[in-house]
C-alpha cells in the first residue's frame, strides 16, 4: 500500500493541543506496546524457528482426542485482528508465515481418520491432514474456527495474492466449482450440503459407516440419540457391540444431513465476494440462507437443526426436527446453533441491507425463555437442549447473541432482553467479569460494553483496558511456568492405557528433540489445542473501545464494526503510533469519536472508514462542541483527519449504516 494523498477525500485538522491526556488513550498505547513486545515466548519455544509445531518420530502420529488441527490455525487467529487495530507490522508477516508454514505442514502429514476410501486418498494424495491447502472432512463448527485466520488475514491484507487465490478455491468447495472435488459438497437445487462433514475431500460419507466407540472428550456432552437400545450414557459405548448398533443409527441419520450449523460456511463464500464482486457468489450466500429461512417458517417457533437430501426437514432423522449434527442435541445445543443464525443473519444483513436479519436468533432466545425457570436464587435458567426427552440442560444465558441482535438494532426492546437474560446473582453490567472471559478468545464482556454504550459505567474504558494488561501479564506468567515443567490441564484425557503411553512416549520425544522440558500434560494439551489457550494477544477491548463494535463470532463470523482506520502516512491498516481512539456512544445513525495524539512533537494522519468492509457510509462529521464547528459533508467511505502533536478532539459522526456493498476496497486504491 502507498501512503494517502488524496484529494478528494474529506479532511479535518485537529491541532489545538490537550491539557491533560485521558487514561484511557494512556493504557490504550500500553496495551499495545505490551502485545508487540509479547510474543517471543510463544516464537522461541512452543514452534521450531521456521514456525512449524513440535512433531514426534513417530508414524502416523495423531493429535490426541481428535485427528484434526483446526485449533492450529485458531492459535494465530487475533494476530492479524491486532496488526488491524494498530499493532505492529511484524504480527501481519508472523501471521501470514505461520498461515503458509502449518498448510505446508500439515499438507505432508499423513491422517489417519479419513473421510474416503483408503485406497483412493493414499492414491491420489488425500491422505493428509490438510489435502488442498483445507480442511479434508470436519463439520463447520471447526471449519470457522480456524478460518478466523484466514478470513482476518484476507481483511488486514486484501492484496496479498496468495490469499485471494486460496479464497476463491475455498469458495468453490462450497460452490462446486471446484474440479478436484471427488464429490460436490453442495445440491443448489434442494440448497443443501449433502452431509454433516464436509470439506476440500468431498462430502465425508465414510465417516459414517463404522461403529462408534467412546472417547472422553463425549463425558460433557453426552450422546447424539437416546433412543438406541442399550445405550444410555457415553460409558455404554465402550461395548463393541452396543458401539456397533449406536455406529449404525448415527451413520443413517447423519451421513446425508445438513446441519443448520452448516451456515457457517457462509462466511467462505461471502469472503469470496469481498474480493470480487461477482454476483455468483452474493447469490449462493443468499440462496443457502433462503433455504433455511423457508424450513423456519415452515416449522413453526423453533429452528430445525437438520435437512435431508430433498431439502426436507427430519428426511433422515426419523421425522425429528432436532438430532443434526452440532445441533439441538449434541454436543452444545443452542449456543452453536445461535452462532450459526447469527453468522448467516450479519452476512445478510450486509449483503442486502435488509432489516430484521438477526430476528431468528432473538425468536429463538424467546422461544427458550418460554421454557425457562428460575432457581432458588433467582436466576433465569434457559435449557440449551432438546432431545426425546424434551428440553434439558439448563443454565443462565451467554449474553453474545442478544448483544449481537442488540448491535444490530440498537432496539430498547433487544436492550432489555439482554439485561432480562443476565445473571442477576453476577453484576456483569457495572464491573468487568471473570465469569466471562471466553479462553478462545480472552473476550465475553458484553454486558459491561453495552451497559457504557448506553450511558452507564463511565470507567469501561479504562478497566477494560487494565483487565487486558493483567491478561497479557497472566498469560506470560503462565507460559513461564509451563516452560519449567509445571502441570497444566487435561483438557481431553486419554481414553485408555495405550494412549497414555503414547503419551509418555511423545513427552520424551519432544523434550529430547527440542531440548524442553514440558510435562505430560502440557505436551496433552499441545497437541490438544496446540498455542490456542497460550495467546498473549486480547483484542476484545480495542475492537469495543477504537472500532465501535464486537469482535467477529467465533466460529466463522466476520467483523461488524461501526468503524476502523488506515495510517494515511505508513499507507496501512490501523491507529497511527501514538494515536488513540474511543467509540464512546453507537447509536443507528450516529458515533461520538475521541481521537488523541500522544506524541509530544509529530502530527499524525488517519483515515477513518465506515465499517469494516466499507458497508456504512458516513454522512457528516462535527468537531465537538457543537458551537465551535459546523458539520462537514462526508458521503462516503472515508474521512481524513490530522492530528496535531498532543492533541485531542472529539467528533460527532452521522452515518447510514449498511448502505454499501461491502468489499476488502481500501482508501489506497
Amino acid at each position: 500500500m502507498n501512503k494517502s494523498d488524496r484529494a478528494d477525500m474529506p479532511k479535518i485538522r485537529i491541532m489545538e493541543p490537550a491539557a491533560t491526556m485521558p487514561e484511557w488513550a494512556l493504557l490504550q498505547r500500553s496495551l499495545m506496546t505490551l502485545m508487540n513486545d509479547s510474543v517471543h515466548l510463544l516464537l522461541d519455544n512452543y514452534l521450531t524457528p521456521e514456525g512449524e509445531y513440535f512433531w514426534p518420530d513417530i508414524e502416523d502420529f495423531q493429535t490426541y482426542a481428535y485427528s484434526n488441527v483446526d485449533n492450529a490455525f485458531e492459535s494465530f487467529h487475533s494476530w492479524p485482528l491486532f496488526y488491524l487495530l494498530g499493532g505492529s507490522s511484524r504480527f501481519l508477516s508472523l501471521a501470514h508465515r505461520q498461515h503458509d508454514v502449518l498448510l505446508r505442514q500439515f499438507s505432508r502429514l499423513k491422517k489417519k481418520d479419513l473421510g474416503i476410501d483408503e485406497a483412493y486418498a493414499a492414491l491420489t494424495g488425500r491422505d493428509t491432514l490438510i489435502v488442498n491447502e483445507y480442511l479434508p472432512d470436519i463439520d463447520w463448527m471447526h471449519q470457522g474456527e480456524a478460518a478466523q485466520l484466514f478470513y482476518l488475514l484476507n481483511l488486514a491484507d486484501p492484496d496479498h495474492e496468495s490469499n485471494r487465490v486460496r479464497s476463491l478455491k475455498f469458495a468453490a468447495f462450497c460452490t462446486n466449482e471446484d474440479d478436484s472435488l471427488p464429490e460436490p459438497n453442495y445440491d443448489p437445487v434442494n440448497r443443501v450440503f449433502r452431509s454433516s462433514l464436509i470439506g476440500s475431500n468431498g462430502p465425508a460419507f465414510c465417516k459414517f459407516d463404522r461403529p462408534y466407540g467412546y472417547s472422553s472428550w463425549m463425558e460433557p456432552y453426552g450422546l447424539a440419540f437416546h433412543d438406541v437400545p442399550g445405550v444410555r450414557t457415553p460409558h455404554d459405548l465402550k461395548d463393541p457391540d452396543k458401539a456397533d448398533r449406536y455406529g449404525e443409527v448415527y451413520g443413517r441419520r447423519m451421513r446425508n444431513a445438513d446441519t443448520v450449523t452448516n451456515l457457517m460456511a457462509t462466511s467462505m463464500v461471502l469472503n469470496a465476494y469481498l474480493h470480487t464482486g461477482e454476483e455468483k457468489y452474493r447469490r449462493w450466500v443468499l440462496d443457502y440462507i433462503e433455504g433455511w429461512r423457508e424450513r423456519y417458517a415452515v416449522s413453526g417457533e423453533i429452528m430445525p437443526d437438520n435437512a435431508g437430501p430433498s431439502g426436507i426437514v427430519g428426511e433422515t432423522m426419523d421425522g425429528k426436527w432436532y438430532g443434526g449434527h452440532y445441533g439441538w442435541t449434541f454436543p452444545h445445543g443452542f449456543p452453536f446453533i445461535g452462532d450459526a443464525l447469527t453468522i448467516a443473519g450479519e452476512n445478510e444483513r450486509m449483503l442486502t441491507g435488509t432489516e430484521g436479519r438477526l430476528n431468528w436468533v432473538r425468536e429463538q432466545l424467546d422461544m427458550l425463555i418460554s421454557h425457562a425457570v428460575k432457581d432458588a436464587e433467582g436466576r433465569l435458567l434457559l435449557p440449551q437442549k432438546h432431545g426425546d426427552c424434551g428440553w434439558f440442560e439448563f443454565r443462565t444465558q451467554n449474553p453474545s447473541h442478544a448483544a449481537r441482535v442488540y448491535m444490530d438494532t440498537f432496539s430498547d426492546e433487544d436492550k432489555e432482553l439482554l439485561f432480562k437474560l443476565r445473571d442477576v446473582t453476577n453484576n456483569t453490567w457495572e464491573r468487568i467479569s471473570a465469569q466471562f472471559v471466553n479462553g478462545k478468545t480472552m473476550g465475553g464482556q458484553y454486558h459491561a460494553y453495552i451497559h457504557y454504550l448506553n450511558g452507564g459505567y463511565p470507567d469501561y474504558p479504562a478497566s477494560a483496558l487494565r483487565h487486558s494488561i493483567n491478561q497479557v501479564y497472566s498469560q506470560l506468567r503462565k507460559l513461564r511456568e509451563e516452560l519449567q515443567g509445571d502441570e497444566r490441564e487435561w483438557g481431553y484425557p486419554p481414553d485408555n492405557e495405550e494412549q497414555y503411553e503414547e503419551l509418555r512416549e511423545v513427552t520424551r520425544q519432544i523434550n529430547r528433540k527440542y531440548n524442553k522440558r514440558f510435562s505430560e500434560s502440557t505436551v496433552h494439551s499441545y497437541f490438544q489445542t496446540f498455542l490456542l489457550y497460550r495467546s498473549t494477544v486480547t483484542t476484545e477491548a480495542l475492537v469495543h473501545l477504537t472500532m465501535g463494535g464486537l469482535p467477529p463470532v467465533y466460529n466463522g463470523g466476520l467483523l461488524q464494526v461501526s468503524v476502523r482506520y488506515y495510517d494515511a502516512d505508513r499507507g496501512r491498516p490501523g491507529l497511527p503510533d501514538s494515536v488513540s481512539a474511543l467509540v464512546s456512544s453507537v447509536q443507528r445513525e450516529e458515533i461520538t469519536l475521541t481521537l488523541c495524539n500522544l506524541h509530544p512533537y509529530e502530527s499524525r494522519r488517519l483515515i477513518a472508514q465506515a465499517g469494516a468492509f466499507g458497508e456504512h457510509q458516513f454522512k457528516s462529521v462535527q468537531w465537538l462542541p457543537e458551537e465551535e464547528e459546523q458539520p462537514m459533508t462526508i458521503n462516503g467511505r472515508w474521512f481524513e483527519v490530522e492530528l496535531g502533536p498532543g492533541c485531542t478532539g472529539e467528533l460527532r459522526i452521522m452515518m447510514n449504516r449498511w448502505t454499501n456493498q461491502p468489499s476488502y476496497a481500501t482508501p489506497f486504491q
